[in-house]
């Protein structure tokens, strides 16, 4: 466990160092954090830049000059003292204490007319984290201070924290696709026809749970499975009551977490029964789907318009005789499955946001075909590259076929 520590340590201090970075490139002087109860109120910076949930009232300012302070009651302390990542860990004692502390922080490193960053905006999730209460707390301090300079959204440097990513998360992201593809190695030649959406959602827990392996999202939703042309197809609870026939696609969408990062793949299986292979109308869409994720990949290079990516779902559908448009493909991915930010290809998420690839973001891609045998899918995590994308892990090469 101790190099996962240390790779955790190195992954903390790298997305440390991207935010002050951001914050020179945008002439922020400070940005500012705060949180509480971050298992319940969520505070997306503090999950990023912390190595731990927090249960007490926490601030974290970081400065452009490098300065990364964190204040923190006792019970906080020492993890983050640990983590050797913070220039300073403050300490304080009690509500009236964090207050006044707080105050001589930023005092100390706010310029008068300078620029402060908060984590407010209605593009991205990740930048969005700042309670109404703390905000008012910070207006309040930030007059005290005599501040008279701008107040500016953190959406500039959460993209830079979350989306640019290190090779250790990178690494890390490609092990939790890993450990998913050996689940699904494992559970693959005990799928039988006969079982139920919700008996292949058991299988594939009882395998996570004895591998030692953590959910990417709620396990009464992970993994969806879809049975045949008889399921739903908007991720919700397996059927219990829906079977795997002879001639059924199923469908199982499916993620792991572990060390701190998350996969999320789909894989596409076929009912043969007695035929001698797979229906045509099935073959060819998963062989469209193969096609459009590779293109996409290798057209996922840094500084490529996301929103453009959306044309080559468009021309390959067109290429391999469909009439329907695909042009969205899938969600960034890291800490966890969903990990806020933009999408692959022409997204409703994109709307208003900065869709330039950055090196190293990682995303899903997920088009799917609706057939009258079920639903095919293939979806893969792709991270950008100088000159392509690379897909992470083993992608799926043919359909895999269930037995009696």
């Amino acid at each position: 466990m101790t190099h996962q520590a240390d790779d955790y340590k190195i992954i903390l201090e790298k997305r440390l160092i991207r935010a002050c970075g951001a914050m020179r490139k945008s002439n922020i002087d400070v940005w500012i954090s705060t949180g509480r109860e971050t298992h319940l109120l969520g505070e997306p910076s503090l999950i990023f830049l912390t190595p731990c949930l927090v249960f007490t009232r926490t601030a974290l300012v970081l400065t452009a000059g490098g300065k990364r302070i964190i204040l923190c009651a006792p019970v906080e302390a020492e993890e983050l003292e640990a983590a050797g990542v913070y220039t300073e860990v403050a300490i304080y004692r009690g509500r009236a204490e964090f207050e006044r502390k707080l105050q001589d922080i930023l005092a100390g490193c706010t310029p008068a007319n300078g620029t402060i960053a908060l984590n407010t905006s209605p593009l991205d999730a990740t930048s969005d984290g700042l309670s109404h209460s703390d905000y008012l707390l910070l207006s309040d301090i930030m007059k005290r201070i005599g501040f008279t300079g701008s107040i500016v959204s953190s959406y500039d440097i959460m993209r830079e924290v979350r989306a640019h990513k290190c090779a250790e998360e990178v690494a890390a992201i490609e092990h939790a696709v890993n450990c998913a593809m050996d689940i699904y190695d494992r559970a693959r030649p005990q799928l039988k026809t006969g079982m139920s959406g919700k008996e292949v959602q058991l299988l594939f827990q009882r395998l996570v749970l004895e591998a030692g392996l953590g959910f990417s999202w709620d396990s009464r939703y992970n993994p969806y499975v879809s049975v045949g042309p008889r399921s739903s197809y908007n991720c919700k609870m397996p059927p219990s009551d829906v079977y795997i026939q002879p001639g059924d696609v199923v469908n199982v969408d499916f993620g792991v977490r572990t060390r701190g990062f998350a996969s999320d793949n789909q894989r596409t299986f076929y009912a043969a029964g007695g035929e001698s292979g797979v229906p045509e109308e099935v073959q060819h869409a998963f062989e469209t789907l193969k096609l459009i994720n590779t293109r996409v990949a290798e057209a996922m290079k840094v500084g490529a318009d996301s929103n453009a990516l959306g044309q080559i779902g468009i021309d390959t559908m067109a290429e391999c005789g469909y009439s329907e448009q695909i042009r969205s493909y899938g969600h960034e991915i890291g800490i966890f499955a969903h990990n806020g930010g933009i999408g692959a290809g022409m997204h409703s998420a994109n709307d208003g946001q900065n869709t330039t690839l950055l090196e190293n973001m990682t995303f899903t891609l997920e088009p799917a075909i609706l057939t009258s045998r079920g639903r095919v899918c293939r979806e893969d995590v792709v991270c950008v590259g100088p000159q392509r994308g690379r897909i992470l892990g083993r992608p799926q090469e043919e359909i895999w076929i269930i037995g009696e």
